[in-house]
């Protein structure tokens, strides 16, 4: 045996938060990549005595790590920017401004490595150990998805990317310029991408076809990207109700789930990050189509955009998961908590949004949406040994009666103590074991400065 966990309180979540077993003083035991058995530690350190590397997690919470269904890592050049932020007065100016012409449209491939690098790092060593990436660099397209990859492989975080296919112009209003073209260019970087890392190739990282919205791809692109994910079998990534309806009516006669649907991109390989102006009709096709969620609601909240109808989802039995754009902090418990307390108060009830549902859509949910719940999201025997290691700093015990309230009301990033990723051991002591921590943060803050003089701001 490789590695064996022994002495800790493991939750499993198998068959979902509510299924899954709780074992006091439990063990783990890991071979090659893969979880090998689970159960009391006096059974399994008798059994394993002689493992390569022995831990010892007493005191401590053993359980899988948690899966973002929804990031965009390069936007962290952009954290705390002192723009003109006047200039934005609703989610239009926050897109056009903030997102494009402030970030992704001056983005290179050095920035995009640089800062995957960062924010794979923090999201790994606060609880994070899958991805689902969507890389917007458009002014630096060729080639740019093999950095992304390559931080990604130098932390030692799991990942399905993608890049953002548009038909979007730089520099011109996106209402009356869109190109082919442009379309096109995005759709080649991600086969190339995709065929360099398919599905199942047994490494860390996958190819996930992404496609930026249905505002801004015409129905042939629509088309060629539903077919292209056919051919390949890599799913897609994309914006769904991001921006408010009206401006999909206006522009098509329909909104972007009836656009999308007639279009035949939808379907259950489908993550739709955001998810927000629906109404009942919309709802209907994207439960019909079995479009996974991806539920982002710091994000939502900071554009003033409302608050996604997620209990709804919940209630229509679709796969609702939880994703961030990279805008605050890294750490996942911010959202888990944040996710599962802002539909409390949007709809005056405390009774929706129950804990088990909030983890289940960090870990089962987020799985099966990314089709790899066979793999991770729980800990069973024959999984990929994606796990974390967490010391609770709590003011009340830690027990199988309060470990679910634990993780949702206190738990916090910084608790993570080892983080365990395809079977290697990736943080230890809450350090990373793969790479050089103030090197990965001052590369980074660099090109985070070569970002901010392109807008004018010298530091």
């Amino acid at each position: 045996m490789d590695i064996l966990i022994k002495n800790g309180l493991v939750l499993t979540f198998e068959n979902g938060t509510l299924g899954g077993r709780i074992i006091p003083d439990g063990a783990v035991a890991i071979e090659g990549n893969v979880i090998a058995e689970i159960g009391p530690s006096a059974e399994l350190e008798k059994k394993y005595k002689d493992a390569k590397k022995i831990i010892d997690a007493s005191g401590k919470l053993v359980m899988p790590g948690f899966i973002v269904t929804h990031t965009h890592m390069p936007y962290v050049l952009g954290h705390n920017m002192p723009v003109d932020f006047t200039q934005l007065h609703d989610f239009w100016d926050m897109l056009q401004k903030m997102g494009w012409e402030w970030l992704e449209d001056i983005t290179t491939k050095e920035g995009v490595y640089a800062a995957t690098r960062y924010a794979a790092l923090k999201m790994l060593k606060s609880g994070t150990t899958t991805v689902c990436e969507l890389v917007e660099a458009p002014c630096d397209m060729d080639g740019v998805l093999d950095y992304s990859a390559k931080a990604v492989d130098e932390v030692g975080i799991r990942a399905q990317i993608g890049f953002e296919t548009t038909e979007r112009v730089i520099g011109k209003p996106i209402l009356t310029h869109q190109k082919r073209e442009n379309a096109d260019a995005g759709i080649s970087e991600n086969i190339r991408f995709i065929e360099k890392y398919p599905r199942g190739n047994g490494t860390r990282i996958e190819g996930r076809l992404g496609v930026h919205t249905a505002f801004t791809n015409s129905t042939e692109t629509l088309k060629k990207a539903r077919s292209i994910a056919d051919k390949y079998g890599c799913g897609i990534q994309i914006h769904i109700a991001e921006i408010p309806r009206a401006f999909l009516v206006e522009k098509y006669g329909m909104s972007a789930p009836a656009y999308l649907d007639k279009a035949g991109l939808l379907g259950p390989d489908v993550i739709a990050a955001h998810c927000i102006d629906l109404t009942d009709e919309d709802m209907e096709i994207l439960c019909r189509n079995k479009v996974n969620i991806a539920h982002t609601p710091m994000t939502n909240s900071l554009g003033g955009n409302g608050v996604a109808r997620v209990p709804d989802m919940l209630k229509m039995g679709m796969n609702v998961t939880v994703g961030h754009d990279c805008f605050f902090t890294l750490d996942v418990s911010e959202y888990l908590r944040y996710a599962y307390l802002v539909h409390k108060a949007a709809r005056a009830n405390p009774n929706v949004m129950l804990p088990f549902e909030v983890l289940d859509m960090f870990l089962g949910n987020a799985a099966k949406a990314l089709g790899k719940e066979k793999e991770i999201g729980s800990l069973e025997v024959g999984k990929k040994a994606d796990i974390l290691i967490v010391r609770p700093d709590s003011p009340v015990p830690v027990a199988p009666c309060s470990a679910i309230s634990y993780l949702i009301n206190t738990f916090q990033g910084k608790q993570v103590d080892t983080v365990v990723v395809d079977g290697n051991v990736a943080i230890e002591n809450g350090v990373s074991t793969r790479v050089n921590e103030t090197e990965v943060e001052a590369s980074c803050l660099e090109q985070a400065k070569i970002l901010w003089r392109k807008n004018g701001i010298e530091v």
